[in-house]
């Protein structure tokens, strides 16, 4: 009997619930599974497991948890009957059912079995076979549930028990699916059933897909049409948040729009990520009910990520999603340059773009990326805006590195401040020439080192602020 690898991934709070999975199914004797004989009265402990309880769905959730939490697998592959599995607490996959079959016979909860095969972590199906169960919840309406995969698996060649077992309580038969195929095609409870070698040749699914709430029945059909290609998940986002809608594709083409939506648990912040540019939890739009989205147009090469807010690091972001970025081509870039244009490698290649000063400045992002482009210009002067420092550049170097000796021409139009000046050392130039409120002034650099346009503040009478700020050399 199969014993799944290890699945400590929490369930969803959403299978915690004591609402009914909606599955109908005739009544079912399956010759090919066996219920052992038993020695032993059940009434008591299955009435003790499930005080409390006022309808079936929360009898059979209160045995599973039971199994779940007092119930080993046996690693000897020895015990298969209900009373062994009940008196030494452990047992292969047939005596968890077997279990699970007696405890709820008092109770008049009618629960099948299900013989089959699974698949391991490793996406092979063991040879052995596996059992699981369809619990009758209502008449002719149930559940799926493996208490065996629920209660734990191996890591590094030892049993660990599962933190929450709810993963494999009340599955989607698509789910299920995915990874467990019945003997019976009744039991598949799925539209069109498959055959062994389609659930053969279907992909191993990572536990996170269910646990950050993706869709199983998509999932199914684009696992089916050989489709299926989803970002890299990354644990540490249980319970904290579900997915609503993403692009369901394993990479991303820069310049195309994506959106993204998610149901936060609680009030972490997040953020989706393209390499430098972000996108915070303020500018997502809250769609009610903690549901948030946002429409991305990835500008960056190389990834973007959807993020948590760690909890204990400062400034640190825990990566949930990970999308590869395409190679991008010429095509792809002229789109991100009719929204972005500071973001394509020409603009790029000039270092940091302050792109709101410049824009405050009179250069919008298409003009500063045709500046770039037509003068050549290796990296731009530092900007600064800070301080309430207000202007509109006329004409000034585009250039960061000026010439030492060499003559440069400032033109600008002030809207704030009280004095304007140039300063290069020691040396101060300010005999602007000012005609219709636009300020000329030509200089030229003797000294090496910084030189910067600079503006006296109201309200300070000695100190001047920076606006531009250049390299001069030899």
């Amino acid at each position: 009997m199969l014993l799944t690898m290890a699945t400590t991934v929490a369930a969803q709070n959403q299978q915690a619930t004591a609402a009914y999975t909606d599955i109908y199914k005739e009544y079912t004797d399956d010759p090919d599974v066996h219920i052992f004989t038993s020695n032993i009265d059940y009434t008591e402990l299955a009435k003790e497991i499930t005080a409390g309880c006022t309808d079936d769905y929360q009898r059979v959730k209160a045995i599973y948890e039971w199994m779940c939490k007092n119930i080993d697998y046996d690693l000897s592959y020895s015990i298969h009957r209900a009373d062994s599995c009940l008196l030494m607490r452990k047992g292969v996959c047939q005596a968890y059912c077997d279990l699970f079959y007696r405890l709820a016979e008092p109770l008049k909860i009618r629960v099948e079995p299900i013989d089959g095969y699974a698949k391991g972590m490793d996406g092979r199906i063991a040879k052995d076979g596996h059992t699981w169960l369809f619990a009758y919840t209502q008449e002719k309406r149930g559940i799926l549930l493996d208490p065996t995969w629920g209660a734990g698996g191996m890591v590094d060649g030892q049993y660990v028990k599962n933190a929450d077992c709810l993963l494999w309580f009340n599955v989607e038969p698509e789910w299920m699916m995915l990874t467990h195929y019945p003997n019976l095609e009744v039991y598949q409870l799925i539209d069109q059933p498959i055959t062994m070698r389609e659930f053969r040749d279907l992909p191993m699914p990572n536990p996170l897909w269910r646990e950050y709430g993706l869709d199983a029945k998509t999932l199914f059909r684009l696992a089916k049409e050989c489709a299926l290609s989803l970002p890299v998940f990354y644990n540490g986002g249980e319970r904290q948040f579900k997915i609503v809608d993403i692009p369901l594709c394993d990479s991303l083409t820069i310049g195309q729009d994506y959106t993204f939506r998610i149901k936060m648990l609680n009030d972490r912040a997040f953020c989706v990520r393209n390499n430098r540019e972000y996108n915070m939890s303020s500018d997502w739009q809250s769609e009610g009910n903690g549901v948030y989205s946002i429409s991305f147009m990835p500008r960056d090469s190389v990834r973007l990520t959807i993020g948590l807010k760690d909890p204990v690091k400062a400034n640190y972001w825990n990566t949930m999603l990970e999308y590869p970025i395409k190679p991008p081509t010429a095509a792809d870039w002229a789109r991100v340059e009719q929204r972005y244009p500071l973001c394509v490698p020409d603009a790029r290649a000039v270092g940091t773009i302050d792109g709101p000063a410049w824009e405050q400045a009179g250069y919008d992002g298409h003009r500063l990326l045709q500046t770039i482009r037509e003068q050549k210009i290796q990296e731009l002067p530092t900007i600064y805006s800070d301080k309430g420092q207000k202007f509109k550049i006329v004409e000034v170097p585009m250039n960061k590195q000026l010439k030492r000796n060499q003559e440069y021409v400032f033109r600008i139009k002030p809207e704030s401040g009280m004095e304007w000046a140039i300063v290069n050392g020691s040396e101060w130039f300010r005999d602007w020439d000012v005609e219709n409120g636009v300020y000329t002034l030509e200089v030229t650099p003797r000294k090496l080192g910084m030189m910067m346009l600079c503006v006296k503040m109201k309200g300070d009478q000695s100190q001047f602020v920076s606006c531009l700020m250049y390299d001069v050399t030899k």
